[in-house]
Order: C-alpha cells, then structure tokens, then sequence
C-alpha cells in the first residue's frame, strides 16, 4: 500500500529552532531540505543593498550552506528561511512575501534522491552505501527502510550482518523506481501537496525552480526576476562577485554536476566520461535508455559503462534475437 502523502510528517527534516524565528518582512524562504533554501537566504541578505554585506561564504566541504562560522548574528533578520512548519506557525496571515524553490523536472527529483541523505545534517549518507557497506555497517534507518526492501524484492535470504548486496542490484532497484516515472514518485507528490496547500494561496508567492540552482545563466535570470518581484534591491553591480560565490558552491556539490551529467548523456552528448558515478545516477541514465528502447534491458553488471561511445555500441548493435518486451515497462 502506498504511504500517503503527508507534508508534516518527513522525519528527516525534524523541527529546528530557526523554524520559529519571527516572520521576516522583507522575504520569506520556506523550502523542503535539498532544495537550496540556506544558501538563498545568504545570497539574497548579502547582495541586497537593504542589508549589511557578509563577509566569508555560507559553504562546508560538500556544498551545503551549513557553515557554521556564519552565525545568525550575521544576518539582517530581514530575510529568513523555514520548513513546512511556516504554515503551521502562521496560520490566519495573509500576503506573506514567500519564495518557494519547486524541482519541476526529473533531473531535479533524481538530484533529491541522490543528495538528500547526503546533505543533511553534513552525515554524507549515499544511495552507493547500499553496495559499498555491509548491512551491518548501514545505519539503522537505511537498513530498514532501503536495504530491506532489496533484499525482499531480489529474494536475497541472507542475514549475515557482513554481506554486501550487489552493486547490479543495487542499480536496477533504483532503475525500477525511475521507469515509473517522477510523477509517481512519494516525493513528488509532497511536492505537489506542499506547493497546493491552501495556506499559500493567501500569501504573495514566487515559485523559484529548482533549475535556478543548476546553471548560472538560470540562476542570475531568475535570481532578477526575483529581486524584482519582492523588490529586494539586489546589487547587480556586484554580479562578478555573485557569480563567484554560486561557482564556489556549485563547484563543492558534486551530485548537481552527476546530475547535469546523467541528462547530457541521454541527450547524446558523446564526450562525456562516466566513471565513477553514484549508482543512483547510473539507474537513471539506464531507465532513460530503456524507455527509449524498449526491446533492450540494459545489462546486470557491477561494471557500468565508461561513456557514452560504450553506451552508444551497446544499444546500436544488440542482437535482433535478444530484444524483448521490457517486463518492467508497463
């Protein structure tokens, strides 16, 4: 039975205590965890000229804007930044000036696949933790919830606490996930609930893709349209400077670039160099090829492909006497 869609009730993004810091009046940033929400609220408070500049930069070594070194002293107040207890904490308000960054794409629910475990709370928990630990080195969360689904699903009876699950089947449980498509993916529909919610028809909202965080020429388009819409008085003088600072963050987060990479290469770009991807990018990049070729199953190997060419060959040159149906593609 499907879990049912519940927006207060994702335990990975517990209550924090800035979730009731006072409403901002000048910008509200209320945002699901993955989607950018900390490094927004630092972007917009340093650039705007309505606020004192920040000196440093938000950033740890993954690319999350969690560095504690910049403190909330160093904020103005006038720009703040909540989970989805916003709607519970302020109920009976109205015209709220409230930015939402939205993933619209499934480039963007492959990114909070692969990297929400990851970023949050700096544990770097990866979907490869599935293959690469045994399942007595998983966290008890991920055992339960992931690992024990793919052991009852591939009917791997094993209870030794040092076997490791294959990487090959690590790779087609998540490619199971991807042929159904993002649409009827958990996460997505709690997007869709949360972007509906009554509470957000009454408040003045920005719906801020999430594709404004994978590409500068994105983010600074839309980071105006933005800057115009709350009148935020950004210093876009200063555009040098804000390029550097989404470069630095762009450059520590390596699953956006993973992420990039998987839609490159199933649009055809064939430079592209696939070694060492995590397994969650590779499940998509083989679901993507398997809807387009629907008589060819991608092969169960821990080896995966080292780019696009190999890719291309295989594809092109399986033999007429193999092609089926895809049993997974309904």
């Amino acid at each position: 039975m499907e879990k049912e869609v519940d927006i207060f009730a994702d335990a990975r993004y517990p209550y924090r205590r800035w979730d009731r810091d006072k409403n901002a009046s000048l910008l509200n940033i209320v945002f699901h965890g993955g989607t950018f929400g900390n490094f927004l609220k630092f972007f917009l408070d340093k650039f705007s000229t309505l606020s004192p500049d920040i000196t440093g930069d938000p950033f740890t070594k993954i690319g999350t804007s969690h560095n504690k070194a910049i403190v909330d002293d160093h904020y103005s107040g006038q720009i703040q930044r909540y989970h989805n207890t916003f709607i519970n904490d302020n109920k009976g308000e109205t015209n709220l000036p409230i930015c939402m960054p939205l993933p619209s794409t499934e480039k963007h629910y492959l990114y909070l696949k692969a990297a929400q475990w990851f970023r949050a709370d700096e544990k770097m928990v990866a979907p490869d933790d599935l293959w690469t630990k045994s399942l007595g080195e998983m966290p008890d969360w991920l055992f339960e919830n992931h690992a024990k689904k793919i052991l009852e699903l591939y009917g791997i009876t094993t209870t030794s606490s040092s076997y490791k699950i294959p990487k090959f089947i690590v790779r087609d449980w998540y490619k199971l996930d991807f042929l159904k498509g993002y649409q009827q993916s958990y996460t997505y529909k709690w997007f869709e609930a949360f972007r509906k919610h009554p509470f957000f028809v009454k408040q003045k909202m920005f719906h801020l893709d999430l594709e404004t965080f994978f590409h500068w020429e994105v983010f600074i388009k839309n980071i105006r349209d933005l800057d115009q819409f709350f009148t935020l008085s950004l210093d876009f003088d200063r555009e040098s400077e804000m390029k550097k600072i989404f470069d630095k963050g762009f450059s520590l987060d390596n699953i956006r670039h993973e992420c990039n990479l998987a839609v490159d290469v199933c649009e055809g770009q064939k430079n592209s160099t696939l070694d060492h991807l995590d397994v969650c990018i590779e499940a998509f990049i083989y679901a993507k090829m398997e809807k387009k070729y629907p008589d060819i199953q991608m092969p169960l190997t821990n080896r995966f492909f080292s780019n696009f060419e190999e890719i291309r060959q295989f594809l092109e040159n399986f033999p007429n006497w193999y092609r089926r149906p895809n049993p997974n593609i309904g």
